[in-house]
C-alpha cells in the first residue's frame, strides 16, 4: 500500500530513489533512500530544513520574483502565489536533498523523489495497511530489527498526525464565516 502511495514504479519500471513521508502537523518526516542496495531510512527534523538559511534563500528568490512585474504588474501579481509556491517547495526540496548529500546543482544525476503527504485521505486508510505497505517496500533492504524499528516509528507518526488532524479541521471550520467566503480582490479595501 505504501508503495502505491509512493507512486509505484516510474515509467522506467523502477521505484523512486527517495521517498519522503511528510506529516503536515508534525516536526518530523521520514526519508526512505533506496539509491543503494541497502535502504537508508532516516527520521529528519523540519528544523534541519526550515532554518535561517532556508528563509534567507526564500527571501532572496521572492525579492527577485516580486520585481519581475515589468509592464504587466497586475498579471504578475495574479500569478505570484503559484510562483511563490514553486519557490517554497523547490528550495525546501533542495535543502532536503542537500542534507542527504545530493548535489542538487547536478541536474543530470538528480534522484527521482516522491513526496507522500500523510494527512487527510491517507489517514482514512487503516494504519496497518500503510505500515504494511511501508514494510513491503523495504523488505529485503533492511534487516529485521531495523525494519521493525521503522514500522513502529511510522505507526507512531501516523497516530500523532491523526490525533492532530481533527483538531485542525475543527478550528478551520469554526473560523469560516459567510463573510470569509466572499471573493477578495487585491485592489479591494477590506476595512
Amino acid at each position: 500500500m505504501f508503495e502505491e502511495f509512493a507512486g509505484g514504479p516510474l515509467p522506467n519500471g523502477r521505484y523512486p530513489d527517495i521517498t519522503l513521508a511528510i506529516f503536515p502537523h508534525l516536526q518530523e518526516f521520514i526519508v526512505v533512500d533506496t539509491r543503494t542496495e541497502q535502504a537508508e531510512v532516516t527520521l529528519m527534523s523540519t528544523d534541519a530544513v526550515f532554518n535561517d538559511e532556508y528563509y534567507r534563500a526564500v527571501e532572496s528568490e521572492f525579492n527577485s520574483l516580486l520585481r519581475e512585474g515589468g509592464n504587466q504588474p497586475f498579471l504578475h501579481l495574479i500569478h505570484l502565489p503559484a510562483q511563490l509556491d514553486d519557490i517554497l517547495r523547490g528550495i525546501a526540496m533542495n535543502f532536503i536533498l542537500d542534507r542527504l548529500g545530493v548535489n542538487f546543482h547536478d541536474e543530470e544525476n538528480l534522484p527521482e523523489v516522491v513526496v507522500l503527504v500523510i494527512s487527510g485521505p491517507t489517514l482514512a486508510i487503516p494504519q496497518e495497511q500503510v505500515v504494511s505497505g511501508f514494510a513491503d517496500m523495504l523488505y529485503g533492504r533492511l534487516d529485521g530489527s531495523e525494519l521493525e524499528h521503522w514500522k513502529r516509528t511510522l505507526t507512531e507518526l501516523v497516530r500523532r498526525e491523526a490525533d492532530a488532524f481533527p483538531a485542525t479541521n475543527e478550528a478551520l471550520g469554526e473560523s469560516m464565516t459567510d463573510e470569509s467566503l466572499d471573493p477578495y480582490y487585491i485592489w479591494q479595501n477590506r476595512n
